[in-house]
């Protein structure tokens, strides 16, 4: 335990660590919550390329405490998934259980800005060809340019730590991978594998055929779920509440054909070498999308955190630090299962340990008298390093 005590680093880690008793599992944050306000911004400018004129528009919602709306301050960067929008990670509280990663994480350290990327909520709707992987993280690395200079929310933040979801996390990965400007990688629901399950399960058909988005407007190359294919597709009983799942369903989004094409490349590619920052990866024990076969012939093992950080540590480099997390019985969509604090935990420990917050000994709420588990780095007990035996 002494070498990893030897750095702040991981000391952060143990601090945070301690606070987050039961790993998570049954964290009650209520009065931490409160303290954290959310609001809405609108009509970012943006561009689809760069050195394109900036003729869309996109939005988000910032949560933040007060002493974390200053200059310097480590922010996470949410970037959803397809289908859904910023409501993923801020989507409020269903049978006395608070949903939202957001504001947990704003709670325990970390202010975050959850994105709508473009097509997605009230964001601009450009022609669903023109949205590409490559185009989704060109507008993700103008959001981390803007969250640093100030440009978005009068605040300079210090250190951007991308967090994806599913479809999402490639676009952390492409903007990661190009533009090198961020200083943690967070993936969720999304490893370097997809199950031949979900290549076959056809879920997605053309918006403007669904009631919901019969009158948008939208091009056919928009697509959406087939009605009832969520609670298959993300979610695992017994970690999942049925009224989420009706929720979920109520208010799904969009996502254009084109990103779906152009991102399943890089899941199967070798590309993610190219990031030189630390990366967690954090999967639902009962992954849909990721865990189990896959058509290269290859059976994605989401047992544990440590399983998950070796099967990903030939797509990165050293600087990666690479860590795996699993929450047990969940399903795809991590946020949204019973359980989902433990992976909002995860996030706030690794954060602390490998990316850094200012003004960490300022806090009031940390103990130090939990100290962790050295064989995962001071991470909770669900989680686990490529080099862990």
């Amino acid at each position: 335990m002494t070498r990893f005590l030897n750095t702040l680093s991981t000391w952060a880690a143990i601090m945070i660590f301690a606070c987050l008793s039961t790993f998570g599992q049954n964290l009650q944050s209520n009065d931490a919550d409160n303290a954290v306000h959310c609001r809405q911004l609108e009509g970012i400018p943006v561009s689809l390329e760069a050195g394109q004129a900036s003729k869309y528009a996109v939005s988000g919602e910032l949560c933040a405490t007060k002493d974390e709306l200053a200059d310097g301050t480590t922010i996470q960067l949410l970037i959803h998934g397809a289908t859904y929008n910023q409501d993923y990670w801020d989507f409020g509280r269903i049978d006395g259980n608070n949903y939202s990663y957001a504001r947990y994480v704003a709670a325990h350290g970390f202010p975050t800005f959850a994105l709508n990327q473009l097509g997605a909520a009230g964001s601009s709707h450009p022609a669903s060809a023109d949205l590409t992987i490559q185009t989704m993280a060109s507008v993700a690395h103008q959001i981390v340019q803007g969250l640093r200079n100030g440009s978005i929310a009068d605040i300079q933040f210090g250190k951007i730590i991308i967090v994806g979801h599913s479809l999402g996390s490639v676009v952390a990965w492409e903007e990661a991978i190009k533009y090198a400007d961020v200083d943690g990688v967070i993936i969720t629901g999304a490893a370097h594998s997809i199950t031949t399950r979900f290549l076959k399960a056809n879920l997605f058909y053309p918006a403007i055929d669904d009631p919901k988005f019969k009158h948008s407007g939208l091009d056919t190359g928009y697509l959406t779920t087939i009605p009832d294919s969520r609670a298959m597709a993300f979610y695992s009983f017994p970690d999942a509440d049925p009224a989420v799942i009706t929720k979920d369903e109520q208010g799904k989004d969009v996502v254009s054909v084109t990103e779906l094409t152009t991102g399943l490349p890089i899941v199967t590619s070798n590309d993610s070498l190219a990031i030189q920052v630390p990366v967690l990866t954090i999967l639902g024990g009962h992954d849909f999308t990721t865990c189990g076969p896959n058509p290269q012939g290859g059976n994605f093992d989401c047992s544990s955190g440590t399983a998950v950080a070796m099967q990903e540590a030939p797509f990165y480099s050293p600087q990666a630090k690479i860590h795996g997390c699993v929450i047990p019985d969940s399903g795809h969509s991590v946020n949204l299962a019973v359980n989902h604090r433990l992976a909002a935990a995860d996030t706030v420990v690794w954060s602390f340990a490998f990316v850094g917050q200012q003004g960490l000994f300022s806090k009031q709420d940390l103990d130090t008298g939990n100290r962790g588990l050295p064989w995962n780095d001071g991470l909770p007990s669900n989680c686990g390093s490529a080099s862990a035996n």
